[in-house]
């Protein structure tokens, strides 16, 4: 028997398998990386904001790094302020299957003990 086709077949088989693959981590990758750049320029604008009293620092240091700005929320309360920031970053390969954005979220909280600032992620509050 003849089975010279039989590796071409499986090879063609398998190569949409392999690019679905690849174009998942590279999603995934870009928005993780999307999601920690956004994250840390928050930390920053917290720890600024800390420095000036002046709640503009955030949204500032946001625009200064091409973070859209139009669903943050800042809410200062005694020596705290929590930081909610949601928005939707637009897919490269989900376009494929349909997904045109991933949604973005993000809820930091900043309290100054001791002259540090401790930063952390709002916990939310269930039912």
């Amino acid at each position: 028997m003849d089975k010279k086709g039989q590796t071409l077949i499986l090879f063609v088989i398998l190569i949409p398998v392999i690019l679905t693959m690849l174009a998942i981590v590279v999603d995934v990758g870009l928005l993780t990386n999307e999601y920690q750049r956004a994250r840390s320029v928050i930390d920053e604008g917290i720890k600024e904001y800390f420095e000036t009293q002046q709640v503009e620092e955030i949204t500032n240091l946001l625009e200064l790094n091409e973070v859209p700005t139009n669903q943050l929320e800042i809410e200062e309360k005694n020596d705290t302020i929590e930081v909610h920031l949601s928005y939707q970053m637009e897919s490269f390969f989900g376009k494929l299957v349909s997904l045109t954005h991933y949604p973005i979220e993000i809820y930091r909280v900043g309290t100054k003990k001791d002259g540090e600032v401790i930063l952390k992620k709002k916990e939310e509050k269930r039912g």
